[in-house]
């Protein structure tokens, strides 16, 4: 077994994503599939938290809750705000 991080993991999950995930390299098909699927699963929990954090922050900044400029203007910038 091989296990994938970074840039490899994401592209990996992006294929499982599709219903059907067959890739071909080197004029060769494979079929990519899950074989086990976690009990919690870890990548959605973690891609979800920047996403509420920002919700948040939209809010809290709708409310007229203060925020330092900095944090403003990184959101902006990320195109999140």
């Amino acid at each position: 077994m091989k296990k994938l991080q970074g840039y490899d993991a994401k592209l990996i999950k992006e294929i499982l994503k599709d219903e059907d995930s067959v890739i071909e390299i080197d004029d060769k098909k494979y079929v990519v599939s899950l074989i086990e699927k976690p009990k919690i699963p870890i990548s959605d929990e973690s891609e979800n938290k920047p996403r509420k954090k920002v919700q948040q922050m939209k809010l809290d900044i709708l409310n007229g809750k203060e925020f330092a400029i900095d944090d403003v203007v990184e959101m902006m910038d990320q195109g999140k705000l």
